[in-house]
């Protein structure tokens, strides 16, 4: 009898303690649960710390951005973890805001695509003539020294080198307006492009997953790899007769020779002629818009011209930071949901590291 009663205490005590230490996680996360609007996804989220599956903010911010992602897959405009946001006015804002960013590209350039590209017989690109802004090539040097490989975080490594990028890039128009329209700093827009969510390595720089290409949606990183032998286009899908934008699929083999794959992007795109800056004003104006106006979601779509034509622009974000911006290609034969270059899976599927910037 009394193992018996001994046996029965230990238990309690143990269950009191386990019960004691489920308290303990949620009163961490009390503040971030009091937050979140959406009744069900607050219980799944409960059920995930006490469980330990939530153990840290990464975590939970990665849990919320990947919820909203899911429910915003057929509208990525309109559903909100921490709750009901007046989106149209978001999206307004956004394009507002980003009417002057293609006047303000002082360092666009004029390129053609050639004649025979869209069944890959040639370059996507004809040779440009002219001499191009140093930012080109600064952007790109900065991109070869990410690794490619999907998954990696490179910020804490290059972290003087993109100081030294931004630094080169600061007075230029585009990242000037964006951070007076915004009234925010350069140590922001480092922070949504360089922090946790890996948004230059992936749009900027391009990523590979496995023998998939992930992002790679800046045209300057694509002629500049072109020329080099490290990608090619295979066909085109879409805006086959538009000067301002490719859609279509392409190879792309970071290190040539060497051990990493000839990767396939099956649908992916840009737009043309634009600098990379511009980009990242692009995307810095979006999720600051966003932020004041609700909190930063997982999703958002908005119009936006940055190179003399406006298109649907797809943000995914990771963490509060960046994690892909394209413009959706136009087409008659496709479907809004083809037309998302599976970047959803992308966003998904892809893991981050706990890593940040501040």
């Amino acid at each position: 009898m009394r193992r018996i009663q001994i046996c029965v205490l230990s238990f309690l005590l143990f269950s009191s303690a386990f019960l004691g230490a489920q308290q303990d996680r949620l009163q961490l996360f009390s503040s971030q649960l009091d937050s979140i609007a959406d009744g069900s996804l607050k219980q799944t989220l409960q059920n995930s710390i006490v469980a330990g599956l939530i153990e840290n903010q990464h975590d939970f911010d990665l849990a919320v951005s990947q919820a909203e992602a899911a429910a915003n897959r057929n509208n990525p405009v309109h559903y909100s973890a921490y709750g009901r946001r007046d989106t149209g006015a978001v999206v307004d804002e956004i394009r507002k805001l980003t009417e002057p960013l293609s006047g303000l590209d002082r360092d666009a350039v004029k390129v053609a695509k050639n004649p025979k590209y869209k069944t890959g017989e040639d370059y996507l690109f004809a040779d440009i003539k002219a001499s191009l802004p140093g930012s080109y090539e600064k952007g790109v040097e900065l991109c070869n020294l990410f690794n490619p490989k999907n998954g990696t975080n490179d910020a804490a490594r290059l972290d003087k080198d993109i100081d030294a990028f931004l630094d080169a890039i600061k007075d230029d128009p585009v990242i000037k307006y964006a951070l007076s329209s915004t009234s925010t700093s350069m140590q922001d827009l480092k922070k949504n492009w360089f922090g946790s969510g890996r948004g230059f390595e992936h749009v900027v720089a391009g990523e590979i997953d496995g023998k998939k290409v992930s992002g790679y949606h800046w045209w300057y990183k694509f002629y500049f790899d072109e020329r080099a032998g490290k990608a090619q286009v295979r066909k085109a899908s879409a805006d086959i007769g538009n000067p301002h934008a490719f859609t279509g699929s392409f190879n792309w083999d970071p290190d040539g020779d060497g051990p990493l794959p000839n990767a396939l992007k099956p649908t992916g795109g840009f737009s043309i002629g634009n600098s990379a800056q511009v980009i990242l004003a692009l995307g810095h104006i979006a999720i600051e818009v966003a932020r004041k106006n609700g909190g930063v979601p997982g999703a958002l779509r908005f119009r936006a011209d940055i190179n003399g034509e406006e298109y649907n622009w797809q943000l995914y974000t990771m963490n509060g930071n960046i994690r892909s911006l394209y413009p959706m290609g136009s087409s008659r034969t496709q479907s809004i949901d083809e037309e998302y270059y599976e970047c959803e899976k992308e966003f998904m599927s892809s893991d981050s590291s706990e890593e940040t910037l501040h």
